[in-house]
């Protein structure tokens, strides 16, 4: 989806669906069309207008090769499969090759890569490449960890369960190192 969704279409949409589900637009669901294309266009789906080259820009030049890592980046997806919003967090490392970026640019970065329709798997990766092809990152590593409800409601005793995907690019070496950086961090939040 390159091109900004017509409110005034995914709102015409949103009636009918109301209407195929037995429901009308009335009492608590009076301006619920409205409300829900709103969320839609305007939020659970910006991602997929996002150009993550003009995120990373040309990142900041730099002479280190510390490992950096964001943790605790909220996050959601729209599931492809069922339609349902997952929410989470992402965790993100990369290694510089010669160039940096922001902490803001990351979290920018995840967004532009979650809000979208898109698998977790898929989404993760998105964030590992952008890094490895746009900032030239050695390495990147990037753990996703949402609650599905598309699983969560239909499989009998699963309401607590989280997803965990890992992604990485660049340098397989690193991308291990990367990974290591990311959980001993989540520990230490933890301990």
């Amino acid at each position: 989806m390159s091109r900004k969704p017509s409110r005034r279409n995914v709102q015409r949409a949103f009636v009918e669906l109301l209407a195929a589900l037995g429901a009308t637009p009335y009492g608590a669901l009076r301006g619920s069309p409205q409300r829900a294309a709103a969320l839609w266009s305007e939020h659970l789906l910006s991602g997929e207008r996002e150009d993550v080259s003009r995120i990373i820009g040309a990142g900041i030049r730099t002479k280190s090769h510390t490992p950096v890592a964001v943790t605790h980046i909220g996050m959601h997806l729209v599931c492809p499969h069922h339609l349902t919003v997952a929410f989470g967090e992402a965790h993100v490392a990369y290694a510089p090759e010669g160039k940096l970026v922001g902490f803001g640019t990351l979290t920018r970065l995840v967004r532009a890569c979650t809000s979208r329709f898109v698998l977790q798997e898929e989404a993760g990766q998105l964030v590992a490449d952008a890094l490895a092809t746009h900032l030239g990152a050695r390495a990147a590593a990037v753990l996703l960890v949402a609650t599905h409800p598309c699983h969560n409601v239909t499989m009998p005793r699963a309401h607590k369960a989280r997803a965990a995907t890992w992604a990485v690019a660049g340098r397989s070496r690193d991308a291990r190192d990367l990974k290591t950086l990311i959980l001993s961090t989540l520990n230490e939040k933890d301990a």
